[in-house]
């Protein structure tokens, strides 16, 4: 038998040798998943491969989607996308009376088979708050629940759950009460606070907001990061420390299921999550900036910060500042579009430290470099731009006809130039390492003979080169809302027409079959 040299292969065609990575995967099991997702991506993007819709429904009700699963009517029925099977199945149905109506819901995808842990059932999972202020845990496989956490009483609603921690811990919000519906007291709380663990499911900390500790225009809060963001009416934003708030002012530590002196268990209904965090004072604040919608975000070590700043020496759009110094790096402004309504801002998902800025036509992806290494002096340079359409040019309009009759202008003279495809929206892939872009014609443009379709490109993360562009729908121009999704083979889109109804579209990877291989009826002559 011949040795196979494949080490003088280089490192992009190993990267798209299906036999390659089947060889591989065969004597080494410790990244087999990752061979199969590269033998995905090389089949997505140079294989005669295309994305076929095989299943569609719609509802009244907001659709949710995160690739795989989407979730109907308030997360009481779960479809699973991206099943073996060629089209979308129902994974399960919740009993209408078993957990209320479903308010907010996160799906934890985490692999907790390789930790030792003490209760059972931790594959995937949905954690649910229902408006019964009752946390759910559900399993995804089953829908049965598997547990249920009385977090509090029904007089403070509980409708939203975040992520603190990916994977790892999240967040409980409570509705921010009205002035009239608390008591004239600044020492009253207007929201509270809750933080649990996934695996195990488990409670580590549930404190009030109040004005006399924040400040009289404190008007919302959240965690991110174990780092606690209130946000202020005057457009501040001010960031504490979740440990040290912790460390320093925890009244108890129960946990979950422990039996309390009247017998009761901790967090099982009658007997509610209660608070363990008493403030009495200011905790140290570590950072505050004023920005437009309370809107900041960190980047990776070393820290910047990017936000909108609050004042009339900033232009509109997003600036980059230093952590060290508070000084805006340079290159450190993001300028927005003429056209554009709201500026989109946001960090790589590859935990690479690049920021995103999606425009009208294109995606540029920026990067921090230092100019020298014995200076700390930080440079804000475009890595790449993804480019979604030219500009099109519109013929000027006529001011004078021939009898001399002025024409007034329908549109403004600064409206010369509009794209022919807008970004509607990008997710990162980790398993193939590929940008994915969703883009859609303009519909402030004539479009002739071009369709009115959405197309999803797959790009490559480093360098921003096409790799493949698909078709998934046509004549879907009057929506509203839209979201597409990716699970290996599976290609979800979501959107909301017109007419106010969400409908859930999925598409499935399957081959182009060759003429040879269609009856003769099918040939194209």
């Amino acid at each position: 038998m011949p040795t196979l040299k494949i080490f003088k292969t280089s490192s992009y065609e190993k990267r798209s040798n299906i036999y390659y990575h089947l060889l591989a995967k065969e004597y080494c099991s410790k990244y087999s998943h990752r061979r199969i997702h590269h033998v995905l991506g090389t089949l997505i993007t140079k294989g005669s491969y295309k994305f076929t819709k095989v299943w569609e429904k719609h509802s009244k009700k907001h659709i949710a989607c995160d690739g795989r699963f989407a979730f109907f009517d308030n997360y009481e029925k779960c479809i699973d996308c991206a099943n073996h099977h060629n089209k979308a199945v129902v994974k399960f149905n919740l009993p209408k009376k078993s957990c209320c109506k479903i308010e907010d819901a996160i799906l934890m995808e985490g692999t907790p088979e390789t930790v030792s842990l003490p209760h059972k059932g931790y594959r995937g999972c949905l954690l649910a708050l229902n408006n019964k202020n009752l946390l759910i845990r559900i399993d995804i496989e089953s829908g049965h629940i598997l547990e249920e956490v009385y977090v509090g009483s029904t007089h403070l609603k509980f409708r939203k759950i975040l992520w603190n921690v990916f994977d790892e811990s999240f967040l409980l919000c409570s509705n921010k009460l009205l002035p009239s519906e608390r008591q004239s007291s600044h020492s009253q709380p207007f929201m509270q606070l809750v933080v649990m663990s996934c695996m195990p499911l488990d409670f580590i900390c549930k404190f009030p907001l109040t004005k006399q500790i924040f400040g009289k225009d404190a008007c919302g809060a959240s965690i991110s990061l174990n780092i606690l963001f209130v946000m202020h009416s005057s457009n501040h934003v001010r960031m504490y420390s979740l440990e040290r708030i912790m460390s320093e002012s925890l009244t108890h530590s129960h946990k979950l299921y422990d039996v309390l002196p009247g017998g009761e268990q901790y967090g099982v209904y009658p007997s509610c999550l209660t608070q363990n965090i008493t403030l009495t004072a200011p905790p140290p604040c570590l950072f505050e900036v004023q920005c437009h919608n309370h809107d900041v975000m960190l980047t990776m070590p070393p820290i910047h910060y990017i936000m909108s700043p609050y004042g009339s020496r900033y232009q509109r759009g997003y600036y980059v500042f230093s952590f060290e110094n508070r000084q805006m790096v340079k290159g450190g402004f993001l300028e927005p579009e003429t056209d554009e309504i709201d500026d989109r801002v946001c960090l790589h998902a590859d935990d690479s430290g690049r920021i995103i800025h999606m425009k009208n036509k294109e995606l540029k992806i920026l990067k921090l470099l230092k100019k020298n290494e014995s200076d700390n002096e930080t440079e804000l340079v475009e890595d790449f731009i993804i480019s979604c359409g030219k500009d099109a040019k519109i013929s000027p309009f006529p001011t004078v006809t021939q009898s001399g009759r002025i024409i007034r202008p329908r549109v403004r003279d600064s409206s010369v130039e509009i794209t022919e495809r807008s970004v509607l929206a990008m997710m990162y892939s980790d398993e193939l390492d590929m940008i994915i872009v969703t883009s859609t014609p303009n519909p402030n443009r004539e479009i002739g003979d071009n369709p009115s379709c959405t197309l999803v490109g797959f790009y490559d993360n480093w360098n921003g080169t096409l790799c493949r562009q698909f078709e998934i729908e046509k004549n879907t121009i009057e929506t509203l809302e839209r979201s597409v999704c990716y699970n290996l083979d599976t290609l979800t889109h979501v959107f909301k027409t017109v007419d106010g109804l969400f409908k859930c579209n999925v598409f499935k990877l399957q081959a182009v079959p060759d003429a040879e291989d269609l009856p003769s009826g099918m040939r194209r002559r």
